[in-house]
């Protein structure tokens, strides 16, 4: 905290939340590409880079600038691992489609943890306990549903 307190940077925090938004909507919608992933990625390197450059500055309020400094960190990290994650899963699931790869793959039936570190493991599903599975009433179907 006391870094940022000290931050005295040209780099406008507000602004570069607004940058972490735009890639995301651009290159991280709904419909994606590895090619869009990837360019979204080159383009948070940059505003992560910029961000080392940040000025925190007091004003009548208070110091909210703090609290979007920490906004700032968190949100490139979101990003990064959501991009990062997007990338791994080659194939369309749910409501996110991977328009070059259209098709659902068996084999990432699973949850994808992402960590700081930039790598990417996957998880298998366990299967529904037989109890839950008595009270859904048999199997549930995906058809016709957006998310899975």
């Amino acid at each position: 905290m006391q870094e940022l307190l000290a931050a005295d940077g040209e780099q406008n925090v507000r602004a570069l939340q607004r940058d972490i938004r735009n890639i995301m909507t651009e290159h991280c919608g709904v419909v994606r590409d590895e090619q869009g992933l990837r360019q979204g990625l080159a383009e948070l390197d940059d505003v992560e880079r910029r961000a080392s450059d940040i000025g925190v500055h007091p004003d009548l309020a208070g110091y909210s600038e703090l609290s979007h400094a920490f906004d700032l960190k968190s949100s490139i990290l979101a990003a990064r691992a959501t991009l990062q994650r997007a990338l791994e899963r080659r194939e369309t699931r749910g409501c996110h489609n991977r328009s070059d790869y259209p098709q659902q793959d068996p084999d990432l039936r699973v949850n994808m943890i992402w960590s700081a570190d930039g790598t990417v493991t996957r998880e298998q599903i366990p299967p529904v306990p037989e109890e839950i599975r008595a009270l859904m009433g048999g199997e549930v179907s995906q058809e016709g549903k957006l998310v899975e």
